[in-house]
């Protein structure tokens, strides 16, 4: 018996030596290493899967913002997101349709009292990208879970045009103003001159002065005035 453990032993250390040679940094290394164990229970919604969902409400709420943007804030300021549900269910049927998007798209009716809280919480701001982020979750997040989550992997995407006008009046309603009484790109160059910040849309517009006027364009609501307020019908 003390012969055979003998043997067991020199047959390990010889193995251990031609590893050695063959994997001079370990065997391991040629594979992926497991994955480690979660601990506690499994989430009802993995990151990854909320962040897609993110993405995708994001992109087509704000391709459809100038609409939607008038719809939330009076329903906002009413307390009646069921009116912001009834626009988003009419700019889905005439609108820039959206895919892969979550469950709050495909039946938004459904989530009146989450975006009821939502608008409520002050966490709004005007902003698609926070209404993305607490929407993306429902139904197996709630609303303020899923803001929150989603707050913890800031989104890094661009913003699409047509948030342009939205994102400026929210942010640099003075310099708004001046843009829209411009008339040439000298005038736009002069305005974006005023304001020195790091802010990803007004530098894209500073760099890009002779597509200003067309970029605020597209980010105005149907009816827009610019002497203020919307057109009302003949």
């Amino acid at each position: 018996m003390n012969r055979v453990l003998e043997l067991l032993s020199e047959l390990r250390a010889r193995v251990e030596r031609l590893e050695g040679e063959v994997f001079p940094c370990g065997p391991d290394d040629l594979s992926l290493s497991p994955p480690k164990p979660r601990k506690g229970r499994k989430p009802n919604l993995e990151t990854g899967e909320l962040l897609k969902r993110r993405l995708y409400l994001t992109a087509w709420l704000e391709q459809n913002w100038p609409p939607l943007s008038v719809a939330l804030r009076r329903a906002e300021n009413s307390n009646n997101p069921s009116a912001a549900i009834a626009e988003m269910i009419a700019v889905k049927r005439k609108g820039i349709p959206g895919v892969f998007q979550p469950p709050f798209y495909d039946t938004p009716e459904a989530y009146v009292e989450d975006l009821g809280k939502f608008l409520k919480s002050g966490r709004f701001h005007g902003n698609p990208r926070n209404l993305a982020a607490a929407m993306a979750g429902l139904p197996e997040l709630g609303w303020k879970r899923s803001f929150d989550i989603c707050s913890g992997h800031p989104y890094k995407t661009g913003h699409m045009l047509q948030v342009y006008r939205d994102h400026m009046k929210r942010k640099f309603p003075d310099r708004l103003r001046e843009l829209d009484e411009a008339r040439t790109e000298l005038d736009v160059k002069i305005v974006l001159a005023r304001a020195r910040t790091d802010d990803p849309v007004y530098i894209h517009l500073k760099e890009n002065p002779d597509k200003v006027k067309e970029w605020l364009e597209a980010g105005k609501p149907e009816g827009w005035s610019p002497l203020g307020g919307r057109i009302l019908p003949l």
